[in-house]
C-alpha cells in the first residue's frame, strides 16, 4: 500500500514538471513606468494543449506589491492542438520602491489538484515627482487677510430661541397679571386723553353757540361713546332716563335733563357749556375710579 502511494506522488511530480516544461505563461506590464497610486495594466497570457484545463488568478490572489482593481478576460482561441487564453489586469501600487516586480501564476488543473506555473517576472519603474530634496525648506509668508464665510450655527440658534421662549413663558406666569394691568391702564389713558381733547373742543364750540341743538347733540354723542367703552355698557343706546337708572341719577339728573330740553324742547340755555363742563368733571371722576379698580383688582 505504501509503495502505491509513493508511486502516485512520484507520477504527480513528474507530470507537474513535464507540464511546466510544455507551457510558459507570459506576463508583461503595458507601461514602463507609473506614479504612486496610478493604475497600470498587466497582461497575462498562456498557450496550452487542448485537453488541459487552465485557470487564471482572480481578485482573491495577492498581487503584492500591487493592489487589484479589475480584470478583462478575452475569449479562448484554439487551433487543432492548442488553446490560447489571455487577460489584462488593472493594478496600482502605493509602495515607494523605484522598481516593482510581479510574477503572476496560472493554475493547471489535475483532477482535484492543481499545479501552479509562474509566468516570467516583469517590472515597472516608479516615476518620482520630487527628484531632489532640498537641505532646508523656505516658507513664504502671506499676511494678506482672506475673508472666510462662516457657516451659520443652527443648533446654537435653536438653543437660544428655546432659552428665550422659556424665559418669556416664565416671565408671563410671574408677571403676566402686572403686565396686563399696565397694558390696560395705558389703553385707558390713551382713550381718555383722546376723548378729553375732542370734548374740550366741543365745549369751546358750544360757548360760541349755546343754543345750537345739533352741535349740543353731537357733543353728547361723543360723551356717550367714551362712556360706553369706560363703563362697558351700551350708553349710545341709552336715553337720558336709562342712564340715570344705572346709578348716576344724583350726579347727572339735572345736567342731562337740561341738555335734553335744549335738544328736543328747543328751550335754550345761555350757559349750556356749564352742563358739559359738569359732564367733563363727572367723566374724569369715573375714569379715575376705573383706573383704581384696575390697579387694585
Amino acid at each position: 500500500m505504501g509503495k502505491r502511494i509513493s508511486a502516485s506522488i512520484l507520477l504527480y511530480f513528474i507530470f507537474s514538471i513535464a507540464s511546466a516544461q510544455e507551457i510558459s505563461p507570459y506576463g508583461k506590464f503595458l507601461k514602463d513606468s507609473v506614479m504612486v497610486g496610478e493604475e497600470v495594466q498587466y497582461s497575462l497570457s498562456v498557450k496550452y494543449p487542448l485537453d488541459w484545463q487552465v485557470v487564471f488568478p482572480d481578485s482573491t490572489y495577492n498581487f503584492e506589491p500591487f493592489e487589484y482593481y479589475g480584470k478583462t478576460f478575452f475569449p479562448t482561441r484554439t487551433d487543432s492542438t492548442h488553446a490560447f487564453d489571455s487577460a489584462v489586469y488593472t493594478l496600482s501600487s502605493f509602495e515607494v520602491d523605484l522598481v516593482q516586480k510581479l510574477q503572476a501564476p496560472i493554475y493547471l488543473l489535475n483532477g482535484n489538484d492543481s499545479t501552479i506555473i509562474l509566468a516570467n517576472p516583469d517590472s515597472v519603474f516608479l516615476r518620482e515627482l520630487v527628484t531632489v530634496m532640498p537641505d532646508s525648506l523656505k516658507f513664504k509668508e502671506n499676511l494678506t487677510y482672506q475673508a472666510v464665510n462662516y457657516a451659520f450655527n443652527y443648533p446654537y440658534l435653536m438653543i437660544g430661541l428655546g432659552i428665550l421662549l422659556t424665559l418669556f413663558i416664565g416671565a408671563f406666569f410671574l408677571f403676566g397679571n402686572a403686565i396686563r394691568k399696565k397694558i390696560k391702564l395705558h389703553r385707558m389713558r390713551r382713550a381718555y386723553e383722546k376723548f378729553s381733547l375732542e370734548f374740550e373742543r366741543g365745549i369751546i364750540k358750544i360757548k360760541q353757540s349755546e343754543t345750537n341743538a345739533q352741535l349740543i347733540e353731537k357733543i353728547l354723542v361723543t360723551w356717550k361713546k367714551y362712556m360706553e367703552k369706560l363703563e362697558d355698557r351700551p350708553f349710545t343706546k341709552y336715553t337720558s332716563k336709562e342712564i340715570l337708572k344705572v346709578g348716576f341719577e344724583k350726579e347727572l339728573k339735572t345736567v342731562l335733563q337740561t341738555i335734553d330740553r335744549s335738544i328736543y324742547g328747543t328751550i335754550g340755555d345761555e350757559e349750556m357749556h356749564k352742563n358739559f363742563e359738569a359732564l367733563e368733571d363727572f367723566t374724569l371722576e369715573r375714569y379715575q375710579t376705573k383706573t383704581k379698580e384696575v390697579k387694585h383688582g
